[in-house]
């Protein structure tokens, strides 16, 4: 029993470091290198969550919530701010990205939401983010 908390522990802290990895990546993207900044996210997220960016702007409401009601909060807590990252650079660049921005910005306030109902944590910067979110739409 003891291996199996510190085996899904150790998966946890495996999922955020990685997280934290991507949100690095992506704040320091070079302007006209988004593209592939994007799709090394897209796989990165695709092989460990089953996920990618192009999906979260696509897919339902109804269906995002019940993905990201699996997750842990850490968890949703960096891929809101990876998804803010990733806006952050398409928005700053001069790049065609394929992606819906406005959904992507409804789909992180959605997450945001759906994060502030579930935690007993209060968070500045998640406020932060959706208020810059919700100015963007």
């Amino acid at each position: 029993m003891i291996e199996e908390k510190d085996f899904i522990l150790r998966e946890i802290q495996r999922l955020t470091l990685l997280l934290k990895q991507l949100i690095s990546k992506v704040t320091d993207l070079d302007s006209g290198n988004i593209s592939n900044g994007i799709e090394e996210t897209e796989q990165a997220l695709k092989s460990e969550f089953d996920l990618s960016i192009k999906e979260i702007s696509e897919i339902s409401n109804k269906d995002l919530l019940r993905i990201i009601q699996g997750m842990n909060e850490t968890h949703i807590e960096q891929l809101i701010e990876l998804v803010f990252e990733l806006i952050k650079k398409i928005k700053a660049s001069n790049e065609n990205i394929n992606l819906d921005q406005s959904e992507l910005i409804k789909k992180n306030i959605l997450m945001i939401n759906k994060l502030d109902e579930n935690s007993t944590t209060f968070s500045m910067e998640r406020m932060n983010i959706k208020n810059v979110l919700q100015q963007w739409l």
